[in-house]
């Protein structure tokens, strides 16, 4: 199955803690995509928002 992932200006905040700060992106299907950077700097976060296991504070994810 082929699904397009497309993120518009996602951000989440943990109180005054803003993890993930205006991200847009365009996953199209068959692209292999990593995230790099250092720890802390919302890799996860940002995973746990397209899965639907945290609600973003800002933005939006489309999926399909």
């Amino acid at each position: 199955m082929a699904t397009t992932i497309t993120i518009k200006n996602l951000t989440k905040r943990f109180g005054d803690v803003v993890a993930v700060n205006n991200v847009s992106l365009t996953i199209d299907p068959g692209t292999f995509l990593t995230l790099l950077g250092p720890s802390g700097c919302g890799k996860t976060t940002l995973l746990r928002c397209i899965s639907g296991l945290e609600d973003p504070n800002e933005g939006e994810i489309f999926i399909g």
